[in-house]
């Protein structure tokens, strides 16, 4: 083995170490849970501008955990670059939509996902939630339309997926469900050439083990692994190979074809959020719902064994952003954004949590780093639609004009 491969490896495998030891906080015969066993990242990073959508990212929790020493590449983008939050689109909003305007700039009426449309019978109804609805560019085909080879990674609003130059795979979800039901791959990987190295990438949940998931629990507690009976495994398992299925994609099309642009959605923490959210406080939970006594049991014994699977999930992500990160360029520019956040669990009328339901918080968030990025630690107000042209103009690539957002100049050098 050449040492290009060698030192290679090297880098993957202390990037692996470094998940084991943030996700995995009890230890035993389960060792080695959370981990992405992506391939082996090139040996200096290539990447000219990588975007990393993280759906539910809360800046709230990400400031707790960060102040605890766990989140150290998060902890590190933020203290050498800038923060922004905007408020997010209404609730209840599909992802697709607030995906969009993300990587469009534009508001939902004026991008076509998310706005109306003429139907045949001459009503105006709402346009299909996909790629052939958009009236303006996004971010990966303004690239590709400049020849600059770009890949696209599970974004929201990208199924059937359209041709670009570079790589583009469809959300999670879709693969999935397009691949179990007998779809057609080109709607969900393009290239052809890509298809299937790419598929074979894709993790099924089902082929989901106790090792993958043990990492999250607090194992020394009565019910153990049993807590994860359900639904809590249901959507443990989806989001952890969802996320883990993208990075590993990530990383082979960087490799091999390569990009120059990489945009990746990671939306496993808006599973766990919905989730799990009430485990890690649950005093503030049940102190006003209307439990009897033996559900009261039943929820504080679920909570000795869940109630860090919110911030071991956050620990995980931090390590794929550490790998992420690994594949920009010295000179690239780096970007996290979230569409929400989360604002806790509510009681109904009759005091009963409301889990999973209305959680999300009326708050995105953004962090960026590049050369031409003020290092200033600070955040600052602005709106989502300032997303996308604040960060193409920081990684030198200018956007359209006439977005509906604008290029934060405060920002930049």
């Amino acid at each position: 083995m050449n040492r290009e491969k060698i030192l290679g490896l090297l880098v993957i495998v202390v990037l692996i170490a470094a998940a084991v030891i943030m996700v995995t906080r009890t230890r035993g015969p389960e060792d080695g849970a959370g981990s992405v066993e992506a391939p082996a990242t090139p040996e200096t990073g290539t990447v000219q501008m990588l975007i990393i959508g993280i759906e539910g990212l809360e800046p709230s929790l990400v400031e707790r955990f960060s102040q605890r020493g766990e989140l150290p590449n998060l902890t590190r983008l933020m203290q050498e670059g800038v923060s922004g939050e905007f408020p997010a689109l209404e609730r209840g909003v599909a992802p697709e939509i607030s995906w969009t305007s993300l990587a469009t700039g534009m508001k939902p009426e004026n991008q076509g996902i998310g706005g109306q449309v003429l139907s045949p019978r001459g009503d105006m109804v709402d346009a299909p939630l996909m790629p052939a609805s958009r009236t303006v560019d996004a971010i990966w085909t303004h690239l590709s339309a400049r020849e600059l080879s770009v890949g696209v990674v599970g974004w929201p609003g990208t199924w059937p997926v359209e041709k670009i130059d570079g790589v583009i795979v469809g959300p999670y979800g879709r693969l999935v469900l397009d691949r179990a039901h007998g779809g057609d791959v080109n709607d969900r990987i393009y290239p052809a050439s890509q298809q299937q190295v790419l598929d074979a990438l894709v993790m099924d949940e089902r082929e989901t083990t106790r090792k993958h998931l043990a990492g999250f629990l607090d194992l020394d507690t009565p019910m153990g692994f049993e807590a994860l009976v359900g639904q809590n495994y249901t959507a443990l398992a989806h989001a952890y190979t969802g996320d883990s299925s993208n990075t590993k994609i990530a990383v082979q099309i960087v490799a091999d074809p390569g990009v120059e642009y990489l945009l990746v959605h990671l939306e496993g923490l808006d599973d766990v959020s919905q989730r799990f959210w009430h485990y890690m406080d649950p005093e503030a939970v049940i102190g006003g719902a209307a439990l009897d006594e033996r559900a009261r049991a039943e929820f504080m014994e679920l909570s000795r064994t869940l109630g860090n699977t919110i911030e071991r999930y956050y620990g995980f992500l931090d390590t794929i952003v550490g790998i992420l990160t690994e594949l920009v360029a010295e000179d690239g520019t780096i970007a996290v954004v979230a569409d929400h956040g989360y604002a806790g669990v509510r009681l109904d009328r009759g005091g009963n949590p409301l889990v999973g339901f209305d959680m999300h918080s009326s708050q995105g968030f953004w962090i960026l780093k590049g050369p031409r990025v003020i290092e200033s630690g600070r955040t600052i107000e602005c709106e989502l639609f300032d997303f996308a042209p604040t960060v193409m103009a920081a990684a030198g690539a200018a956007f359209p004009e006439g977005t509906d957002g604008r290029v934060l100049e405060e920002v930049l050098r």
